[in-house]
């Protein structure tokens, strides 16, 4: 055992499994989770960062014959659910969004679910979080068999199909085309490690204003050892760890923790030939930190460094809060690596064009959060590698581990991550047998494929850089506590940015 997943601050809990595996993008997970609460018998526990009432689970061609009658959305589905089962129970736990949100979700979503649905499906929203901090967990329980973990949220703006289309008539929310969108959940089959989830969904139920969960018993669903979603690239792992953060505790820790922190870190401290990562965002300053000290230790084998991220912020709002923080992590990254033997390599993925020779307009949305280490270690959860992802909001990872090279774990570890680095590069080949970045880096700078170099720290990132740091700024916190020295910068730090970005109106 290499020892990432041993007992100690990286891990909650471990539990043993009878199945495991991946379900990457929407059309797979949104298929997968459908399916399986069709078989619930008992209870479905779903808490989120967003819900959408009207998201389309199942879409495209078979669809209303898979459905068999059934309503395809959301909140129809389940109370279809609960009305056909009057043994059956629903819970949805959604985070009290802040104003600055408002406009991207929907109005009255509380009462739509109170008045229109079942009253054997709950509905509940969750503000009992530190200050700028948020709920940000995203998981799944059915009938303590079946659990999902990952980054994916059933709502709108986030379904997709693994070929990434420029244009694709299905990929709409709310009437209208949304952007090219990855993400990655986990699939779960084991009554203890259901267990453990359930115990946290029902903390967080009580903390929400929620009575105790009263779970119906009797019957469950049956999801065993051979159970695998359509698509799904399973693991043949014996058992899961889960690692949280959540600065208020969860159950069996009143202390708060961050085990998602220490669990990235004693990955990249690890890592003796590869490094994979795909993950929206990667600001947090303690992490470059930890990959930088890893590149500079002259003691330890090069290594390969994939890191798969967002082309640019897509707003105003996501390049100020996370930005030019990203900007000054890669580009000490970028620092660490450069005279060494390691390869790094730094990319952005592009939709399949709609049509052929021509550059599309705009890049695949990574809302992934997946790291692999020499293909013998897996973590998928909600956590980014963001400050505020290991201090202020909760979140929540599941990891995987093999004994060794020679562990079937291993095998199925490397075929996954293998699939994953396949979905971006658009391409079937095998991936050469040395180093890997080399090669990624020609096919990218020949735009065989569909990766691209990543153009970060850019000219106006590094001028901004020069004036700004954006540690001080608040929106992605090292910490839970606020100070005023810290208001004091936003408020001076804001104003030189704005006229950094927009001019000063002259």
């Amino acid at each position: 055992m290499r020892g990432i997943l041993r007992p100690g601050p990286a891990l909650w809990c471990e539990r043993p499994l009878a199945a495991a595996g991946l379900l990457v993008d929407g059309e797979d997970y949104y298929r997968a989770f459908y399916r399986a609460a069709c078989q619930a018998r008992r209870y479905i526990l779903i808490a989120g960062w967003q819900f959408d009432s009207e998201v389309p689970l199942l879409r495209g061609e078979g669809a209303e014959a898979e459905a068999g009658g059934r309503p395809v959305t959301l909140r129809a589905f389940l109370s279809d659910l609960c009305e056909r089962n009057p043994d059956l129970s629903i819970y949805l736990l959604a985070w009290d969004f802040h104003v600055v949100f408002a406009l991207e979700r929907e109005w009255l979503q509380q009462l739509i679910f109170a008045w229109t649905t079942n009253e054997r499906l709950s509905f509940r929203f969750d503000a009992s979080h530190v200050e700028n901090g948020c709920h940000h967990q995203k998981f799944v329980v059915i009938d303590g068999e079946l659990s999902f973990v990952g980054g994916l949220d059933i709502c709108d703006h986030r379904w997709d199909d693994r070929r990434h289309r420029e244009a694709n008539p299905l990929r709409q929310s709310r009437g209208a085309p949304h952007k090219p969108f990855h993400d990655v959940q986990s699939y779960l089959v084991g009554r203890d490690v259901a267990r453990a989830l359930a115990s946290l969904f029902d903390c967080r139920w009580q903390a929400a204003g929620g009575g105790p969960l009263s779970l119906p018993r009797g019957p469950r669903a049956s999801f065993g050892e051979d159970y695998r979603p359509p698509g799904a690239l399973p693991l043949l792992a014996p058992r899961v760890a889960l690692s949280r953060t959540d600065p208020r505790g969860a159950p069996t820790d009143a202390r708060g923790c961050r085990e998602v922190y220490d669990l990235y870190r004693e990955a990249i401290a690890a890592a003796e030939r590869l490094i994979y990562v795909e993950t929206q965002y990667f600001s947090s300053r303690a992490i470059g930190e930890a990959l930088e000290a890893r590149l500079r230790d002259p003691a330890r084998p090069p290594l390969d460094v994939v890191l798969i991220l967002n082309m640019r912020a897509e707003t105003l709002k996501e390049e100020i809060a996370v930005g030019l923080a990203q900007a000054k992590v890669l580009a000490g990254v970028r620092a660490a690596a450069a005279g060494t033997a390691h390869r790094l390599g730094i990319y952005y993925t592009v939709p399949e064009p709609a049509e052929a020779g021509r550059e599309p307009a705009r890049a695949t949305y990574i809302h992934s959060k997946v790291m692999a280490v020499d293909d013998l270690f897996l973590t998928v959860g909600s956590a980014n590698l963001t400050n505020r992802s290991f201090s202020v909001d909760t979140e929540l990872n599941a990891s995987f581990e093999a004994d060794g090279p020679g562990d079937p774990l291993a095998a199925s570890i490397a075929a996954a991550r293998r699939s994953l680095l396949a979905e971006h590069l658009g391409l079937d080949d095998p991936e050469p047998d040395g180093a890997l970045v080399p090669w990624l880096d020609d096919l990218a700078a020949r735009r065989v494929g569909r990766l691209r170099p990543h153009p970060s720290p850019t000219e106006r990132e590094t001028a901004l850089l020069g004036v700004i740091d954006p540690s001080a700024l608040p929106f992605d916190p090292d910490a839970a506590e606020d100070d005023e020295e810290r208001r004091s910068f936003f408020a001076i730090g804001t104003g030189e940015l704005w006229r950094r970005l927009f001019g000063d109106g002259e």
